[in-house]
């Protein structure tokens, strides 16, 4: 259900991200703060691909302009992304039972050993955490939630990719 894609150094990710983030146009959703970093043709690039999908995520490939020639579009060409965004999670929260339309890319920027990605049967009930410093691929189109069981948020640069 999870993959370990390749090691990853997350500190110039996260230099670039410090630098950038009182600028990024950030949207909120209960336990979950998103910015959109690709976007549909004709949709607002810091929106369209924030929160839970409204179909046809394949279709969100442009990049955000504020990210052109950063480390941020590296990655997205790199692991081939759509949708993607950077998305914290606040501490003692969870997401709900789901599945997305499509598998998704996670590269854990600041986590700690209490977030778990956690699979429904008849995966044997898989809990994993994802540390920071390599890139996971991730089964999503499977049923699962997300749990911050720590004290402190948590941040990802997630994106979707083709099955």
């Amino acid at each position: 259900m999870i993959k370990l894609l390749e090691a990853f150094n997350v500190k110039p990710l996260l230099e670039y991200y410090s630098r950038v983030e009182q600028e990024m146009v950030w949207s909120d959703f209960g336990n979950k703060r998103q910015v959109g970093l690709q976007y549909r043709p004709g949709e607002d690039p810091w929106t369209s691909a924030v929160g839970r999908s409204s179909g046809n995520e394949l279709a969100c490939t442009e990049l955000n302009p504020f990210f052109k020639d950063t480390i941020v579009e590296d990655i997205i060409i790199k692991f081939k992304l759509v949708k993607s965004r950077f998305m914290w999670v606040t501490p003692m929260t969870c997401y709900s039972m789901h599945r997305d339309e499509t598998p998704r890319v996670h590269i854990p920027m600041i986590t700690n050993p209490n977030c778990y990605f956690v699979f429904k049967l008849p995966f044997n009930n898989i809990i994993q955490h994802m540390p920071a410093g390599a890139v996971f691929w991730t089964n999503t189109v499977e049923p699962h939630t997300f749990m911050n069981c720590s004290e402190r948020a948590r941040l990802h640069l997630v994106g979707g990719v083709e099955k």
